[in-house]
């Protein structure tokens, strides 16, 4: 769930106990009792834990639950509103079990007016969300340390939707900013907030074929719409160049976004299998980059191939058709082809040894190759190259 302990019987090296007993000093039956009286053990019952599901919040105790109180509401924005109420609420009827419902509740009041106050004086640079309203500003998913930055990244990648386009890119950018700077994983966002963020490329007939499915799937029921985005569609095809510029895509992520949330398109994401303006216009991420290129190879007449296929051509086919040398070169024992010297050497082959490759190809893999070198629905190697050294 996170890297830093969730409760105190699981902070192995007693750090954040020691923090926290030092802002909120525990009362003397928590200092006097032993260790198994405020952590239990492995064969504490499940249902003697606050957070049944993951055996957090140990509750077996007047010290544990304490303890407990403690650590959850320090930790409780790690956990979905639900689950935080239900924790919260099995604390607070161990606290009344155990007669200390009035110190649990005076320090669930202090911790929460810290937070409250040490958020108000925090300047916006440190929340995800700042918005500004005629009732006055609204500043959500705090960032200030790896932990926040987590739970704003699956925040993020939740209520994504809720956001317009261009709230979305504001939003992920600072989240990966912050990120970067607390070295912060955030991976489990599934690359939503790279896409949101704009870190990517995408060929610009790509572009131009998504307008095109939307003005298909809208003509009837929104024509003036569709129309519109009709005319964008034309503009993109006399226009690849200008396309392939990331303001231009923002722009168009943007517009698509207002165009799937005023036609209804926007309800066939996900599962309805349409995809978002960003998972089109910036699709091409650094690490599709990279894996592509580590897949595939260009050869000096311009086209590319998977090096599966390249593996899977005869040695005697290599041999006969592109002589020895090459054919030891590019094989393990003139055993089978060797997919790292395929990578090494294909790229430097002339242009005749490379036409000769490109026939044997044709023949032998009924036209394997991947695609010249602007392969469909990505970029020229080039660019790729480009992206994959970010």
């Amino acid at each position: 769930m996170t890297d830093i302990p969730l409760d105190h019987a699981h902070d192995v090296s007693g750090r954040e106990t020691h923090r926290l007993t030092t802002l909120h000093p525990s009362p003397d039956f928590v200092k006097a009792a032993a260790q198994d009286r405020l952590q239990g053990d492995e064969t504490l019952p499940r249902h003697l834990y606050a957070d049944q599901n993951n055996k957090l919040y140990p509750c077996h105790t007047a010290a544990a639950t304490w303890m407990s109180a403690l650590f959850f509401n320090d930790k409780q924005a790690q956990f979905n509103k639900l689950a935080s109420e239900y924790i919260r609420t099995r604390i607070n009827l161990a606290a009344e079990y155990f007669g200390i419902a009035g110190l649990v509740g005076e320090l669930e009041e202090k911790m929460a007016a810290e937070i409250g106050q040490s958020l108000d004086q925090l300047p916006d640079t440190e929340f995800a969300i700042v918005w500004g309203s005629d009732t006055g500003k609204e500043r959500h998913w705090p960032l200030r340390n790896a932990n926040e930055i987590k739970f704003a990244a699956a925040s993020f990648k939740q209520y994504r939707d809720e956001f317009v386009f261009d709230d979305r890119h504001t939003i992920a950018n600072k989240i990966l900013e912050k990120a970067a700077q607390y070295g912060a994983d955030v991976s489990d966002a599934g690359g939503t907030l790279e896409l949101a963020a704009g870190q990517g490329a995408c060929a610009a007939k790509v572009a131009s074929q998504m307008l095109k499915d939307r003005v298909r799937l809208t003509a009837r029921q929104h024509g003036d719409l569709a129309a519109e985005l009709s005319k964008l569609a034309e503009i993109v095809d006399q226009n690849p160049e200008k396309a392939r510029e990331v303001d231009t895509r923002l722009k168009l992520a943007s517009a698509v976004d207002n165009f799937d949330k005023n036609t209804g398109l926007y309800r066939m994401y996900d599962d309805g299998g349409l995809a978002r303006p960003e998972e089109v216009l910036f699709a091409i991420t650094e690490k599709v980059a990279r894996d592509f290129l580590d897949q595939n190879v260009e050869t000096t007449t311009g086209n590319v191939y998977a090096l599966d296929d390249l593996e899977k051509l005869a040695v005697e086919d290599v041999r006969e058709w592109l002589g020895d040398d090459f054919a030891d070169a590019v094989s393990a024992g003139g055993v089978y082809m060797d997919r790292d010297k395929l990578a090494e050497i294909v790229p430097t082959l002339d242009r005749g040894m490379a036409s000769t490759l490109d026939r044997l190809m044709s023949e032998k893999t009924a036209g394997a190759v991947v695609k010249s070198a602007a392969f469909e629905g990505l970029l020229p190697l080039a660019r790729l190259h480009e992206l994959a050294n970010g």
